[in-house]
């Protein structure tokens, strides 16, 4: 199988509503909005016309969203407006938390040519004129949407990325590096694993820990044992993460005195 180049880009969280996460994520991780879906006029976001080519991919997703960058990694928070979807029946049933692992790849091609191998439906693709993705259904790989999505302006992997719009470079903080793992959570890690290596194209390795990774270019997937059966932390890269720890224990989230924050159903842990 060709090793194809491939990063973790962006994880999308499904909450309850955007406002009170987004305070959390600015006022304590002084994190900053770059765009979304939603009015995001009290961070700073200036209302944007949604293109004609997306009007009907986002009416149908009856979703508002928010998207911070992490480095040049992204969080983004998505909020059901309405009931009677995919997604607000998920939170319904799983509640806040984790929802999606996105990838920049260099073609979504292969990967469209590898879930019909694999028998891997998708649980959503968009085909825009200036971005491509796939997302993969977790009925069939677990644990959680995995999407794989290509850039269609610039060259593969030149910094740009389409959900974040134009200007998301000018709302990085200057302290995040990046986001460089994502934990799922499920009962049986060697088998989801196994599902998201093959679609992914990359080998799957046990660790010290007796857990088991897939390795990305600059990040990591592991999957650990547990009841879940979602997405459940993440690791940024960050400069002083204790400070972080201090500011979020100040402000009375959880925090486990072990280096872990948790709000939002997410965990967050230094990049190891």
């Amino acid at each position: 199988m060709t090793k194809r180049p491939i990063r973790l880009r962006q994880i999308c969280l499904i909450v309850d509503a955007l406002e009170p996460v987004l305070d959390v994520l600015t006022e304590i991780f002084e994190l900053q909005v770059c765009y979304g879906k939603a009015d995001l006029s009290r961070y700073g976001v200036a209302p944007q016309p949604v293109p004609e080519f997306q009007k009907a991919f986002f009416e149908g997703l009856g979703l508002a969203s928010a998207i911070l960058p992490v480095g040049d990694c992204f969080l983004e928070l998505v909020a059901p407006t309405c009931t009677d979807t995919a997604a607000a029946r998920f939170l319904a049933r799983k509640g806040e938390g984790g929802y999606m692992v996105i990838t920049e790849v260099d073609s979504i091609a292969p990967y469209s040519h590898r879930a019909v191998e694999q028998n891997v439906r998708l649980a959503g693709e968009v085909d825009y004129p200036t971005y491509g993705e796939l997302q993969m259904d977790p009925r069939d790989i677990g644990a959680a949407i995995l999407s794989f999505s290509e850039q269609r302006e610039g060259k593969p992997f030149d910094g740009g990325w389409f959900p974040a719009g134009p200007d998301w470079s000018r709302c990085v903080a200057p302290s995040y590096q990046g986001i460089r793992a994502a934990v799922l959570t499920v009962t049986d890690p060697e088998s989801v694993a196994r599902k998201w290596g093959a679609m992914i194209g990359r080998p799957v390795r046990l660790t010290e820990k007796d857990c088991f990774e897939v390795d990305l270019d600059g990040a990591r997937l592991e999957f650990a044992t547990g009841n879940a059966n979602r997405l459940t932390a993440i690791e940024i890269e960050v400069n002083d993460f204790d400070s972080l720890l201090e500011r979020c224990a100040a402000a009375g989230l959880d925090t486990d005195g072990k280096g872990e924050i948790r709000f939002a159903g997410m965990a967050l842990r230094a990049a190891s």
